[in-house]
């Protein structure tokens, strides 16, 4: 999933016909001046972040004079929110907001078609809306072939109790906000809140846009504004996450790439398929080792580009003390070719496997000569399809243990 910032999504709304508040994004404090020239006092200043619940973190802030801006923002940028460090800070125009209403739209994966919630009750977050007022949430089903209407909307309006004048305020935009979710391949678009003022128009104050990221190769006005895979990173992308993600789009559809970092991780991983990826992942975890990423790469097109973008990712990460490497039976794909990779990357960067142990388990096609490959290098411990991946992923961290363990008997 490819995340907007709410700046550019305001822009894209904006272009659909719908009010936004009048808004600059900035970097620094020194930009403030500039900001005044042209948006008058008072403000609301919010951080720049692909996350939701800004307001409960404390991330969106009225300043009503230049002073107040300057300390907002110099106190906003630089924090981090769920791993995202804030780098940008929006300034807007303060609406005056009479009423708050909250629109979702996304997909009912059950139905398989888009699902539009609608709610008098809006700048509540929509998990407290669905727990604490359930009545209050109402729900369109559309049928993603025939589309959403002017008449649909109305009904749907009237049966969240508004008012005939705000039906015709409120509908309007909400035919236009799914001709922007549809338009985008949006996976979620979320206004909240969606405010009337006082002379009763109607503006998207607070706008959240997720789109697939898989289609973006269908949306060339989105290239520079969408934030690729932001559903597999725990925070802002390393320089390797974000190799491993171009080296992705290169070449999207089968064949994805998956690589996130953990933090204090020292055991490398770069495997084949989700399902051995995670059963890697949880081996290593519940044997007390600590993992230095997660990775997965599917067969498909562009493997070898992207195996070789995970291999300069996985076996570039500082402090790595050991490797495991592996797949399960993957088709028809050759197993010994992405040995060979293998044993070239770890002598291209300049891994000892005599003092950073290297665990290999692959089975499938070319299973001989992948071993052959493997028993050659002095410090490679191979397993083929005689062991599971799983009892493979333990076995490294038996060695990086029992290696920890004879060192402290050295020591002491």
């Amino acid at each position: 999933m490819a995340r907007i910032l709410e700046h550019h999504t305001k822009a894209l709304l904006e272009a659909e016909g719908i009010p936004v508040p009048k808004g600059v994004a900035i970097d620094s404090c020194e930009a403030l001046e500039a900001v005044e020239e042209c948006l008058p006092f008072p403000w609301v200043l919010k951080a720049l972040v692909p996350k939701g619940k800004k307001g409960k973190a404390g991330l969106i802030k009225k300043a009503p004079n230049q002073i107040a801006a300057l300390q907002i923002t110099s106190d906003i940028l630089g924090l981090r929110m769920d791993g995202f460090e804030i780098k940008n800070v929006l300034i807007e125009e303060q609406i005056d907001i009479h009423k708050e209403i909250f629109v979702s739209i996304t997909y009912d994966n059950r139905l398989r078609s888009p699902v539009m919630l609608l709610s008098p009750l809006g700048g509540i977050d929509v998990e407290e809306l669905t727990q604490k007022h359930p009545d209050s949430v109402f729900r369109h089903n559309i049928n993603i072939v025939e589309g959403f209407y002017t008449f649909q909307a109305r009904s749907l309006c009237y049966e969240a109790g508004f008012t005939t004048e705000e039906t015709k305020k409120i509908s309007p935009v909400l035919v236009s906000l799914y001709r922007l979710f549809h338009r985008t391949d949006a996976r979620i678009l979320e206004i909240n809140p969606l405010a009337m003022d006082g002379a009763g128009q109607v503006w998207a104050v607070g706008a959240l846009l997720n789109v697939d990221d898989e289609a973006l190769f269908r949306h060339p006005e989105l290239k520079d504004i969408a934030a690729y895979g932001m559903e597999r990173s725990l925070g802002n992308f390393t320089e390797r996450e974000r190799k491993v993600l171009e080296a992705d789009m290169k070449k999207p559809g089968g064949g994805a790439t998956r690589y996130t970092e953990f933090p204090d991780g020292d055991i490398a991983i770069n495997v084949i398929g989700g399902g051995a990826s995670l059963v890697v992942l949880d081996a290593i975890v519940n044997a007390g080792g600590k993992p230095a990423n997660y990775s997965d790469l599917g067969p498909g097109k562009g493997i070898e580009d992207k195996w070789q973008a995970l291999l300069d990712a996985t076996l570039t990460r500082p402090g790595i003390r050991a490797v495991f490497s592996g797949g399960n039976i993957i088709g028809a794909l050759d197993v010994s070719e992405f040995a060979k990779l293998i044993v070239h990357s770890l002598k291209e960067f300049g891994i000892d496997p005599q003092k950073i142990p290297v665990v290999a388990r692959w089975a499938g096609l070319g299973e001989n000569e992948a071993r052959r490959l493997f028993e050659a290098v002095p410090g490679i411990h191979y397993y083929g399809s005689e062991v599971s991946i799983q009892a493979a992923a333990e076995k490294v961290v038996e060695i990086l243990k029992s290696r920890d363990s004879r060192k402290e008997g050295e020591e002491s």
